[in-house]
């Protein structure tokens, strides 16, 4: 445990050295990187101007001008479903907004974690993950909804209807549940996807409802043109050095977009193999969730270390049912927040061998 203290505090060192530096478009000393995206996004849907939105170039001059202060290049490449939270969200000044929503992700975070039947120290363990860190540092929404797919996956087989519910919210990023319609054909739990399948349907009618048709046609042309673009551009370009995929660790090793596509499917194969072995074998769904959830940063081209919560619940479930934390434990656990420094000074994009050793330290569980 003492060796999880000393690292985690010198996360945090690095973490507030960097911040000014990593967070330059923040308001009143609050970074809001990613929220501010979000609020930026609302403001626009509210108005109808997705041309803005799912433009580029159009959507930083935005910023820009909105903000009043030049602001770090981050595309809006999320589909239509997260558009309508977006809307609320930007009702709201940007600071109390933050502020609200960091709270409020916390309170879910704990809510669900709880549900999902981890014990305190191990919500503490999450919380302060580096990974979760990275998430309310920049006003992400990947902790909250990695906690929405480790739940679901654990209620599927007692609470069906409403686990189906969080897997169909989970779909506002889509990459951190990829696995999970899997797993729950692997056991059999219809009722779950059915619901989650609904939900997925509700969330995509709910914003061409709300703001007409064109947010979906904008985005289906310029808005998946724009995020194929951020994937396939030379590795280190953009916010690529905080990726986890294995997609961008091919990439970074020079490989072309085709072999680094290729080792992305099998890649995102042999994940989808060990999680249906994981949901035939282990009757334990707690395991099963986590060991689902380690395994998930390995399926999609496109993930950063801001989305490893699920994988830092995977790690904290699995390290308590052994009974006690190694150093190898920390380091696993503290690895996202160190992804981004040790890409810039190896030019390697190094997160998937850290996922896949920890995949293989638990898979004899």
């Amino acid at each position: 445990m003492l060796y999880s203290v000393f690292l985690i505090l010198l996360f945090h060192i690095e973490t507030a050295h960097w911040l000014r530096v990593s967070a330059p478009d923040g308001v009143l000393g609050l970074p809001t990187g990613d929220f501010s995206n979000l609020w930026a996004a609302g403001s626009l849907s509210r108005t109808r101007r997705f041309a803005v939105l799912y433009d580029p170039a159009a959507f930083q001059a935005w910023k820009a001008a909105a903000f009043g202060h030049p602001v770090l290049r981050n595309d809006w490449v999320y589909p239509p479903l997260v558009l309508p939270l977006a809307a609320v969200v930007s009702l709201l000044p940007l600071p109390l907004g933050f502020v609200l929503w960091s709270v409020g992700t916390i309170a879910g975070m704990v809510a669900l974690l709880r549900r999902a039947g981890l014990g305190g120290a191990a919500v503490s363990f999450v919380l302060c993950s580096p990974a979760n860190c990275l998430c309310l540092i920049y006003g992400q929404f990947g902790g909250l909804l990695g906690c929405l797919v480790v739940t679901s996956l654990v209620l599927a087989g007692r609470r069906p209807i409403l686990a189906g519910v969080m897997l169909g919210l989970a779909a506002l990023k889509p990459q951190l549940g990829l696995l999970t319609p899997l797993a729950l054909c692997v056991r059999g739990r219809w009722r779950a996807l059915g619901a989650g399948a609904a939900t997925c349907l509700v969330l995509a009618a709910l914003p061409a409802g709300l703001f007409g048709g064109a947010c979906w046609r904008l985005y289906l042309t310029s808005g998946l043109a724009a995020a194929r673009h951020l994937v396939v551009q030379p590795f280190g370009a953009g916010y690529q050095l905080t990726g986890t995929s294995v997609f961008w660790m091919f990439r970074s090793c020079h490989a072309g977009v085709a072999l680094a596509a290729f080792a992305q499917i099998a890649a995102a194969l042999a994940a989808a193999v060990a999680v249906i072995a994981v949901w035939r074998r282990d009757n334990d769904p707690l395991v099963r969730a986590a060991l689902t959830a380690i395994l998930m940063p390995l399926v999609a081209p496109y993930g950063f270390a801001a989305d490893m919560v699920g994988y830092s619940i995977g790690l904290a479930v699995l390290t308590a049912r052994r009974g006690g934390v190694t150093l190898v434990d920390s380091l696993l656990w503290l690895a996202p927040g160190y992804a981004a420094l040790a890409a810039a000074i190896t030019g390697r994009e190094l997160m998937p061998l850290v996922v896949l050793a920890a995949a293989l330290r638990f898979a004899r569980r």
